[in-house]
């Protein structure tokens, strides 16, 4: 046997966990990794996605659960102990209690410029390896998107051969392969990282029980309805996703063509009045950058133009 998993648990499976937003490629880029864990290293395994409205930017929490050929695969639901942790938006670690169920010596993957010292008192991890990388700047950089930096640290922490694993992104998107490879490289390269010894007042803790709510008749709507105050996530904020590249807004350069508003993951995040663009709204907006990338050039330059690092309070 020539690839060795980087961990196991009990079951005998190494435990993936991506937690992202709507839009930010996690789904996608998880299942390009058990794609080559399957095709290209001989692993077996399973695969759970979860995610909400990505017109709201909702989270995305994506689980891989990788084993060797033999092992007994009893479950296909989601990962509450990973052994590899990528956080895809800081803003998610205490919304999330992103802490809840890591293990000892777990490896964290978090996009971000704040240091490893910084983000383990925000995570409150008891023990393992933060790695922190400036995903955004890397994705804008190289004219790729935020999964690819992201997905490299992963095939990083799980050992997944380099150059095996740019062969299947080459060959998965060869209209993209210069800057999806940029990617990938620029983010072997522009990683902050330190290994942290237990730490008794950071305990490990068991993972957070999430609360969906009793729904039977006893207490369903007339006509079978169900709240969407309890059970939807459609008057969510999406401020956590406002942190990071945001489009920044020139009005004066605006024809009030609409097309930002024929690939917009969120209407809501394009404020019209009067039939023009008036501003962007950072509550809704989660930085997907494909209004900029369609904004026309005119000749006071363009409306939505390069993005800039931004704090949504």
């Amino acid at each position: 046997m020539s690839y060795q998993l980087p961990a196991i648990d009990r079951l005998g499976f190494c435990n993936v966990f991506l937690s992202a937003i709507g839009g930010d490629g996690a789904n996608m880029s998880a299942k390009l990794l058990f794609k080559i864990a399957v095709t290209e290293l001989d692993l077996d395994g399973a695969y759970d996605a979860k995610y909400g409205s990505e017109k709201k930017g909702t989270a995305t929490d994506v689980s891989l659960r990788l084993c060797y050929k033999g092992t007994a695969v009893r479950t296909s639901g989601p990962t509450t102990t990973p052994h590899i942790l990528a956080i895809f938006r800081p803003g998610l670690i205490e919304t999330l209690q992103l802490n809840r169920g890591l293990q000892a010596n777990a490896t964290v993957i978090v996009n971000t410029t704040q240091t490893p010292d910084e983000i383990r008192d925000r995570l409150k991890m008891h023990s393992g390896r933060i790695v922190c990388v400036d995903a955004e700047t890397i994705a804008e950089d190289t004219g790729s998107r935020l999964n690819m930096p992201m997905m490299a640290l992963v095939c990083r922490a799980l050992h997944f051969p380099q150059e095996q694993v740019e062969a299947v992104i080459a060959k998965t998107w060869p209209y993209a392969k210069d800057a999806n490879l940029g990617a990938f490289k620029a983010a072997y390269d522009g990683v902050n990282e330190k290994e942290f010894a237990p730490r008794a007042d950071y305990p490990l803790l068991p993972p957070a029980l999430v609360a969906r709510g009793q729904i039977g008749y006893l207490n369903m709507l007339n006509g079978g309805a169900i709240d969407a105050m309890t059970h939807s996530t459609v008057n969510r904020n999406n401020q956590v996703a406002g942190y990071g590249f945001v489009p920044t807004f020139d009005p004066s350069a605006c024809t009030g063509c609409a097309v930002c508003m024929t690939v917009c993951s969120d209407p809501g995040g394009i404020v019209w009045k009067d039939g023009k663009v008036i501003g962007i709204d950072y509550a809704f907006c989660k930085g997907c950058m494909r209004c900029v990338e369609v904004c026309p050039q005119t000749k006071k330059g363009k409306a939505l133009n390069r993005p800039e690092i931004a704090q949504v309070a």
